[in-house]
């Protein structure tokens, strides 16, 4: 049987012990060696994405590091999504721009330019294009001020970039013909955000057949995702993600994806599968920061959740042993990039005083 017909075993032979409410069982068959080399074929990395207008994404890179963006001018994008932390946070859940404190953790953002058109993005998947979340993040999102009585509206904020000569000159040489406001904004940020790629990883190395370039104890892990731990039915490809939404059982209050699609049942308490690319530099872990560690996700995900109606069919106990949970992370920790992320760039000087609404200028 081929590596797809194994896994496809493996599967259907989890759904059956899922609706009969019984574990995986201690051991599964391991796959062969022949069976690895095959399946590898599987989390070949592509090529990165070409760059079709560099002037916009070098015009998006500066608005994604600039605060003036913001409400406030205190609040850029790249707060909530550091680059050497994979485009993530360690905060279990981030500050906005009218000072609270927001209900997740903020999602990472590397590798999203490979995320399939019309697939929503962010943990309940509100917003079908990246264009859209940049625009409502600054609109009546985390860079907004909405929460306070002294709200900015976003003429101001557009106002306050469009005085800014060197911007004025970037916008007419990227997007010659659009204004400059918050549309033109959020399509120079989500061209930036599309160029995020993970990171060389050892395990792309061990994948293109350098086999000292991860330890056994990780090769073992690799098996171990992509067999008995049944992490691959949510985490697969080489972005390890399906881009989906799945109730995992961890929230009792937020209803993720289900409060967007009200009506589905499997979509209460869902929330998106986040790529495992670079996820040991990110703890702690789930929308709600709810898993300290890599070890504390593994051991949730062997006591199955919160069983309720919602509930992925797949999410069900798991019986791992010591030295199987550490080679699974093991493996995880082998998807970190290096060097990740980019380096922050020198931002436009203003001319002149600070526009009405600036709290700070960034220099």
């Amino acid at each position: 049987m081929d590596k797809g017909g194994r896994r496809a075993a493996l599967l259907l032979a989890a759904g059956v012990l899922a609706l009969s409410g019984a574990s995986m069982p201690l051991s599964a068959q391991p796959f062969s060696a022949a069976e690895i080399a095959g399946m590898k074929a599987d989390y070949k990395r592509p090529p990165p994405r070409p760059i079709e207008n560099p002037k916009l994404v070098e015009l998006g890179r500066l608005l994604f590091w600039d605060p003036r963006l913001s409400a406030s001018g205190k609040t850029a994008c790249v707060t909530c999504h550091l680059p050497e932390l994979g485009w993530a946070v360690k905060d279990p859940r981030s500050r906005n721009d009218s000072g609270k404190l927001t209900s997740r953790k903020s999602q990472t953002l590397i590798g999203i330019g490979h995320l399939r058109d019309g697939v929503p993005n962010g943990w309940d998947g509100r917003n079908v294009t990246l264009e859209a979340q940049a625009k409502s993040s600054i609109a009546s999102g985390s860079m907004s001020m909405r929460e306070t009585e002294t709200p900015v509206k976003v003429e101001i904020i557009e106002e306050r970039i469009r005085a800014i000569p060197e911007y004025a000159e970037r916008f007419k040489a990227a997007l010659p013909n659009a204004p400059i406001n918050i549309d033109s904004m959020a399509t120079a940020v989500a061209a930036y955000e599309r160029t995020f790629e993970p990171g060389p990883a050892p395990f792309d190395r061990w994948i293109e057949g350098d086999e000292a370039a991860i330890s056994d104890a990780a090769k073992q892990g690799f098996a171990l995702f992509n067999n008995k731990g049944l992490c691959f039915t949510c985490h697969g490809g080489w972005r390890f993600t399906d881009d989906k939404f799945h109730d995992i059982g961890t929230s009792t209050k937020d209803l993720g994806r289900g409060r967007e699609v009200k009506n589905e049942v499997e979509m209460q308490y869902a929330f998106k599968t986040p790529t495992l690319r670079s996820v040991a530099l990110r703890a702690p872990y789930m929308h709600d920061a709810s898993s300290a560690t890599l070890d504390a996700v593994m051991r949730h995900y062997e006591k199955g959740g919160i069983d309720r109606p919602s509930r992925s069919p797949f999410m069900m106990p798991l019986q791992l042993t010591d030295q199987e949970r550490n080679n699974l992370i093991a493996f995880m920790e082998t998807l970190t990039g290096k060097p990740e992320g980019d380096a922050a760039p020198k931002l436009p000087a203003a001319v002149g005083p600070a526009p009405a609404g600036t709290a700070s200028q960034a220099q």
